[in-house]
């Protein structure tokens, strides 16, 4: 999950605003599945025009079996994700999330099937599609495949944005603050950590700041909220110095203080970048 330069600088500013940041999340998981949906849609009237049958198996040979896909998308076209896979199977290698993807369509088609042949209601959901001069119709049970990709898909993009919005922002969000105080550079040391160098950006950034006399204190960034106290628990695990939060609870506010631990509540804070070179201060970590 990459989240745009737009979307990090605004959720910076929003939270050291003391401001609720979600709806940068939510607008930017929107934008993805609006894409998604729009690109999913002309592949299926791509799709079901070049298919010679009347059946599923133009879906089937499309989205599911077609080398033109991972198999993490394919699954997400079967109505899987790779989390449920890796749960089910104990593993998400490429053979077994293609296996996962065409027993789980076949078993939404059996479902379906029957639906359609049992209704009694004269139920009828059909959903048109219209690209480029061409119009596609699609039955009961395809309109309810397509449904259901498109809602495993918005899962996967928003489970995936709340997890990883916090390792985004924390360098960001500490940068500013420390911009904002006028921490010297030589007093920051706020180099990525990188577990697999493979990939873009594999985890928060290891952030530090540095005393005057050489003492390193670490700094954790944590966008939780009052309903998850048990999330504090990261810091003690970690042994950070500085705790930053949108919200705490009475609670974590009390665990840290039993620790020593210094820590920063952004939300409705007005006053958090004050807040923070008092912190500065009295770990003698200069600012101007």
């Amino acid at each position: 999950m990459t989240f745009g330069e737009e979307t990090i600088r605004n959720t910076v500013s929003k939270l050291l605003s003391g401001f609720d940041y979600r709806d940068e999340i939510i607008n930017y998981v929107n934008n993805i599945f609006f894409d998604f949906s729009i690109e999913f849609f002309k592949q299926i009237v791509r799709a079901k025009f070049d298919s010679r049958e009347i059946n599923l198996n133009w879906y089937r040979e499309y989205f599911i079996d077609s080398d033109a896909f991972t198999p993490d998308e394919s699954i997400i076209y079967a109505g899987l994700n790779k989390k449920t896979v890796m749960n089910t199977y104990g593993t998400s290698s490429k053979n077994i999330m293609l296996d996962a993807a065409r027993n789980n369509f076949d078993y939404l088609c059996n479902i379906l099937s029957e639906l359609e042949k049992d209704s009694e209601d004269g139920l009828a959901v059909t959903i048109q599609i219209k690209y480029n001069g061409v119009t596609v119709e699609l039955s009961l049970t395809e309109s309810m495949l397509v449904i259901n990709a498109l809602a495993t898909k918005k899962l996967q993009i928003r489970g995936g944005a709340w997890s990883t919005i916090g390792k985004r922002v924390e360098k960001p969000l500490v940068d500013e603050l420390c911009r904002l105080a006028g921490v010297p550079n030589e007093n920051i040391d706020n180099t990525p950590f990188r577990q697999n160098k493979n990939l873009a950006y594999d985890r928060e950034t290891d952030y530090k700041l540095i005393s005057r006399q050489g003492r390193i204190y670490r700094v954790e960034v944590k966008l939780m909220g009052k309903g998850n106290p048990e999330s504090a628990d990261a810091v003690f695990a970690r042994d950070s110095d500085i705790f930053i939060a949108d919200t705490l609870s009475e609670q974590n506010c009390r665990q840290l203080e039993e620790r020593s631990v210094k820590y920063l509540m952004l939300r409705n804070n007005n006053n958090s970048l004050n807040d923070f070179i008092k912190i500065l201060n009295e770990l003698d970590i200069p600012c101007s």
